[in-house]
């Protein structure tokens, strides 16, 4: 029998004992805590490797290819040209006795209003309702709604105004009296609506710049007046009788001129119920009496 054999049949009928396997594992713990502890010792003793500062890459830029051609822009005219004595845009008035449109629309519904903004038609062009305001074109035509009134609208195609009656309407001629009548209930809504605008100015002196909109002009870094032009509601503008880009060179007398006159005059403006306001206009003075009560 070899001796490897002897040992096997040795341990087979003498098992290792408790004691035995204990003492073995507490060896292999005893090693495996000495490398740990010898890895730790050695990540304290060992010096820490050198790391390169970081530094910031250097990046050449080529200004000369970086400037604007400020020049060429300026000459595209992106927002347009300006032009001094440009011929102010006019509004083509609505034309109430137009005649009937040869477009095959049928007009299905009305919202009639003396607030432009609130004026409705209700339209149906090849099977397609949709509704439309003031101003829109009518779909898959080159039309746009000018008027609306309680049985007809106007359109406007191809520059020629045209009337759209009212589904089931014949049509017919507005007589001189409706005209009228129309135009006395516009006016009778226009003077509530004025005399709704003056009671707020009134009570916040401020938002009379907010219909009457001033702008300061400078030539050669003087104050020559301010352009006066229409704000959100252009009522009280066109009723006390003020044109687009007037030029605003006093008030009550006093001179827009110098710059400390502003403060003096705003806190007059606060407590009155009326001034007048002087503006250039083609070269002339006229003066524009705003009265708010």
């Amino acid at each position: 029998m070899s001796v490897s054999k002897w040992f096997a049949v040795a341990a087979i009928k003498r098992p290792l004992s408790l004691q035995s396997v204990t003492r073995l594992l507490t060896c292999l713990l005893v090693v495996v805590f000495a490398w740990i502890a010898g890895r730790l010792v050695w990540s304290l003793v060992e010096p820490s490797p050198a790391v390169a500062r970081w530094q910031p890459l250097t990046v050449s830029v080529n200004t000369s290819q970086q400037q604007l051609p400020v020049n060429e822009l300026l000459s595209l005219n992106l927002f347009g040209r300006y032009q001094a004595n440009a011929t102010p845009v006019t509004t083509k008035p609505v034309k109430q006795d137009a005649p009937q449109t040869q477009l095959r629309l049928t007009l299905v519904g009305v919202v009639a209003s003396s607030t432009p903004s609130r004026a409705l038609a209700v339209v149906t062009n090849n099977g397609k309702q949709n509704t439309y305001g003031i101003n829109e074109v009518i779909d898959n035509t080159r039309a746009t709604l000018i008027a609306v009134y309680n049985d007809r609208v106007i359109i406007r195609n191809n520059g020629r105004d045209e009337t759209l009656m009212l589904e089931g309407l014949k049509f017919t001629k507005p007589s001189a009296t409706a005209v009228a009548s129309q135009q006395q209930g516009t006016q009778s809504n226009n003077a509530a609506e004025l005399a709704k605008i003056k009671q707020e100015i009134l009570s916040e002196p401020q938002t009379l710049f907010s219909y009457i909109r001033l702008s300061q002009v400078k030539k050669d870094g003087q104050i020559e007046g301010y352009r006066v032009n229409p704000g959100k509601n252009r009522l009280l503008f066109d009723q006390v009788g003020l044109k687009a880009n007037d030029l605003a060179v006093s008030i009550n007398g006093n001179s827009l001129t110098d710059p400390a006159i502003m403060a003096k005059l705003w806190g007059e403006l606060s407590s009155a119920t009326d001034f007048t306001l002087t503006v250039e206009r083609d070269g002339q003075l006229h003066d524009i009496h705003i009265e708010l009560q």
